[in-house]
């Protein structure tokens, strides 16, 4: 269901964002992968590395001494931090290059992005170091990561490929929307929450027609 948004940086957005439901607290939440048989797996969207813009990285590497911190003792080496190998060409994004952040070992029960590396914590190393040493996350981490459950990809908004492979997703809590409007508000801008509320008031007042109407039975065959 792909609704038109009048907003400069978005041509469309996926109605389900503002139906569909997500755990409200990632960090108490215990994972599991569903797609794989409900494999238990905490941290399990942020297993195989994130997208990285070339400001990112920038500005990443500008507070290494303060994320080296938190990161266990192997992973505390900044060059290992982002894996350059196969640079993604891209345009419409700053810097137009996409890198990956690097990956531990993906066969481990504790595989996962480098910055999940840190020392007897969940979740994210870079959210981490940000308030140990009392700067604010949005410095250092990812727009990808920033906007998850949610993407952002040739002027759509929706919700991110991965939004149904993990236990998170459809969970009792708040729709996708309600969820992240605060993180895109900082990624973007007032006007396009305020577009965004008056499209999700339109897809709710649909969805309460539809819930409203009476069920009409089927005619009873006289043959």
């Amino acid at each position: 269901m792909r609704i038109k948004v009048n907003h400069p940086l978005i041509d469309r957005v996926d109605g389900n964002i503002f139906v569909f439901t997500f755990a409200a607290d990632c960090m108490t939440h215990q994972c599991r992968c569903v797609t794989e048989d409900n494999r238990p797996r905490n941290d399990a969207c942020c297993q195989y590395g994130a997208d990285v813009l070339l400001p990112e990285k920038a500005a990443i590497l500008g507070r290494a001494e303060q994320i080296a911190s938190v990161m266990r003792e192997d992973r505390k080496n900044p060059a290992e931090w982002f894996d350059e190998r196969d640079p993604e060409e891209d345009p419409d994004v700053p810097g137009g290059i996409l890198l990956r952040t690097a990956t531990s070992d993906l066969q481990s029960d504790t595989s996962g992005c480098v910055f999940l590396e840190h020392t007897g914590e969940r979740g994210c190393g870079l959210h981490r170091a940000a308030l140990i040493h009392g700067f604010d996350p949005v410095e250092i981490k990812p727009r990808v990561c920033r906007l998850y459950p949610l993407s952002w990809d040739k002027r759509t908004l929706g919700l991110s490929p991965d939004f149904d492979g993990y236990s998170c997703a459809n969970h009792a809590g708040p729709s996708v929307y309600r969820l992240m409007r605060a993180a895109l508000g900082t990624i973007f801008d007032d006007a396009l929450l305020m577009e965004l509320d008056r499209l999700e008031s339109k897809v709710q007042r649909r969805r309460l027609t539809v819930l409203s109407r009476p069920s009409v039975a089927p005619e009873s065959s006289t043959e």
